[in-house]
């Protein structure tokens, strides 16, 4: 699929096709490095949106004004949990695409640390398209 066809996706649901499309990609990584960890480390933060949610939509609306502050300080490391837990997961990603194409099929691929840490699921996206076009013609666009 087009990156920018991944992009409008993100866009029309909210980012939820976006979060589906990472577990996608998390999952090829996977068959192309069986030891990767991103996956689980996806899941992971997924797990962890899914307490922040919980805790915005019920507990949030039970609390006086004293316990509200704790519980706000929960969301914020709950927030720095989920960022820390998909740059891990996506950088982990990176290090095994970069592995793979550059020894089981080399392709001499070069992955940028800024533009995975800005764009990643769109750049991956962007770098295996191109990849999907060199294994139907043989050459690299």
């Amino acid at each position: 699929m087009h990156w920018a066809v991944v992009l409008v996706l993100s866009w029309i649901t909210f980012g939820l096709g976006a979060v589906i499309w990472m577990f996608r990609q998390a999952a090829f990584v996977k068959r192309l490095d069986p030891g990767s960890r991103a996956l689980a480390l996806l899941a992971a933060s997924v797990l962890a949106m899914a307490c922040q949610a919980w805790l915005v939509l019920v507990k949030f609306r039970s609390l006086s004004a004293g316990e509200a502050a704790v519980a706000l300080g929960s969301f914020v490391a709950l927030n720095l949990l989920i960022v820390a837990l998909s740059l891990v997961a996506v950088f982990a990603m990176r290090r095994s695409i970069v592995r793979y194409y550059n020894s089981v099929e080399p392709i001499h691929l070069k992955l940028s640390g800024l533009m995975t840490f800005f764009f990643s699921i769109l750049y991956f996206q962007y770098h295996f398209s191109r990849i999907a076009g060199w294994k139907k013609t043989g050459r690299l666009p």
